[in-house]
């Protein structure tokens, strides 16, 4: 299989709101090519909020899939977020890889990730974590 691109819907029974969240918020870059709620997702993904017919209310497994957003300035892009309004429920955790991860839910409990990967950072699996 060759992947060419990715793209990912997140369904929601209210995509405006949803939308602005990603645009306004998070300040995704608009695809406006592929419609009024696509967004880029690095060079070769999109994200698409989209209605859907057999969603209601918030999302019922938020860890089902979880999205990644990989960056650079993981600290900077959180304090803007905060600053924003965003509540995160996990702040700058280290993972023994060296990823630093933050965790924040939208507005439909879609569990969203920044991840920056700091390769300082990594140790062996099961050894106590540095601080970001």
């Amino acid at each position: 299989m060759n992947v060419t691109r990715i793209s990912l819907q997140l369904a929601s029974e209210n995509p405006q709101r949803l939308a602005a969240f990603y645009r306004d918020v998070v300040q995704l870059p608009a695809q406006p090519e592929f419609g009024d709620h696509a967004f880029a997702l690095g060079p070769a993904g999109t994200l698409f909020v989209v209605d859907h017919s057999q969603v209601a209310g918030p999302t019922r497994e938020p860890a089902r899939a979880i999205i990644d957003l990989h960056l650079e300035g993981l600290d900077d892009e959180q304090a803007r977020l905060e600053a924003a309004g965003v509540s995160f429920a996990r702040s700058k955790g280290v993972e023994y890889w060296g990823g630093v991860i933050s965790t924040f839910d939208d507005p439909d409990g879609n569990l969203v990730q920044l991840m920056e990967f700091r390769p300082e950072l990594a140790r062996p699996e099961g050894e106590a974590a540095a601080v970001a």
